[in-house]
């Protein structure tokens, strides 16, 4: 009996699928004219069942080039490095202070906040460097002025890290280091 049940569920199932098909493909019984063209003015046509149809016009999709505008500001070659800040300027100024009077923990603290808030700013490697240099850590001071001058803008402030470099090079004897910082030096 499980046989004869398969051949007859097989069965079913081949003639549900060629009836679906065939309601699919057989055209509609109703309407035995063709479908009438799309007229040139906007007409609504209605379908044999019961659907209109609005045809629209359509304009042609043409490819045009844009000219881009860029506004002034963002035409500068300089990027906003956070330097404008007024909480980073106060740091600055304190840490300025504090590195004239040769309190260099004082000046190291406030150079290390400001660098927090605008980390892309060459000042505060300048005088990150020149703390260093005072501790009597060369190597470090050379590694921050380096680092300085990778986001350095201007040529002074270009100018103000390679004589550290120069100045740590020459306390560490390093020739190859004072070479390159002196030709540095003379490109500026």
């Amino acid at each position: 009996m499980s046989g004869h049940f398969k051949r007859y569920k097989y069965g079913l199932i081949a003639l549900s699928l060629i009836g679906f098909a065939g309601c699919e493909s057989l055209p509609a019984l109703e309407s035995k004219q063709p479908p009438k063209p799309v007229p040139a003015q906007k007409q609504d046509v209605k379908t044999p069942s019961g659907v209109v149809i609005t045809p629209y016009e359509r304009e042609e999709i043409q490819r045009k080039k844009m000219q881009v505008i860029v506004p002034a500001q963002q035409r500068k070659q300089q990027f906003e490095d956070g330097r404008r800040l007024p909480a980073f300027q106060k740091l600055m100024q304190k840490t300025q202070l504090a590195y004239k009077q040769g309190q260099w923990n004082e000046a190291e603290a406030a150079a290390l906040q400001a660098q927090r808030l605008a980390p892309q700013s060459a000042e505060t490697f300048l005088y990150l460097a020149l703390i260093a240099n005072k501790k009597n850590q060369p190597a470090n001071a050379e590694a921050l002025a380096k680092r300085g001058l990778s986001y350095a803008q201007t040529n002074a402030m270009k100018k103000q890290l390679w004589q550290v470099i120069l100045k740590t090079a020459q306390q560490r004897k390093d020739q190859k280091t004072i070479q390159q910082a002196q030709k540095a030096l003379k490109g500026l």
